[in-house]
């Protein structure tokens, strides 16, 4: 009865059971850099979705506006545009500030061209978000 125990070859050996396991966790860490990835991308797509948002409320603002409005009309004298206060957001833990930038620009007598650009940062990284419109005179 021993013997037939002895060469039993139907078990897994030590050496096979850590090979197995070197294995599995090199698979584990390919996987995890692809979960990181995807996590990070998600992040930035909502990042870019917020300065979308935060682009077409300020644009809102400026169209709003009578087109003889102090505000608009005082900008067609500066000479580049005028930055506004950051706009703070949260997103998973993090603080994000978000740099709107107005520049209105005279394209004729009953016309302005009204740009909102959006700039924010992530992980060194310059992004921006442009919206352009033109008003005319009623």
């Amino acid at each position: 009865m021993e013997r037939v125990v002895l060469f039993n070859k139907k078990g897994v050996t030590l050496i096979e059971m850590m090979i197995s396991i070197v294995i599995l966790l090199i698979v584990s860490l390919a996987l995890m850099q692809t979960q990181l990835l995807g996590l990070s991308t998600n992040v930035k797509n909502q990042l870019r979705d917020e300065a979308v948002n935060i682009a077409e409320m300020r644009m809102n603002q400026l169209r709003s506006r009578p087109f003889n409005d102090t505000l608009i009309h005082a900008e067609l004298t500066a000479t580049a545009g005028e930055t506004e206060e950051a706009v703070p957001r949260i997103f998973r833990g993090f603080s994000q500030d978000f740099i709107p930038l107005r520049k209105i620009v005279n394209i004729g007598t009953d016309a302005k061209q009204i740009t909102v650009t959006v700039s924010w940062s992530y992980r060194g990284q310059a992004n921006s978000h442009g919206v352009m419109t033109i008003m005319r005179k009623q």
